[in-house]
C-alpha cells in the first residue's frame, strides 16, 4: 500500500492501509465514522480491492451493511476483474 494519507487538520491523518485493516477485520463503527467524516467509502488497496470487497471477503455482514446505506458501489471489481 502506498504511503497514502486521508483526514484533516482537526483529526489528524489515518493511512489508508488502516482503513483496509478496518474492513477486514470488521470494525464497522470506527469504519463508518471515518466515511461519515468524508473517507471515500470506496476507497481501493493497491490490488484495487474496495472496504467493500475486503469486508464481504472476510465475512462481516454488518460492516457491508454498513458501506452499503453509505452508498459503497457494490459492483466495482478489483484490478484482478
Amino acid at each position: 500500500m502506498p504511503a497514502t494519507s486521508i483526514g484533516g487538520s482537526s483529526t489528524g491523518t489515518v493511512q489508508a492501509g488502516h482503513l483496509v485493516d478496518l474492513a477486514r477485520q470488521g470494525e464497522t463503527e470506527v469504519l463508518a465514522a471515518y466515511v461519515d467524516a468524508g473517507v471515500p467509502v470506496d476507497l481501493t488497496n493497491d490490488a484495487g480491492d474496495t472496504l467493500l470487497t475486503l469486508a464481504a471477503y472476510h465475512g462481516h455482514g454488518d460492516t457491508v451493511a454498513a458501506l452499503l446505506a453509505r452508498g459503497a458501489d457494490h459492483a466495482r471489481v478489483s484490478d484482478k476483474g
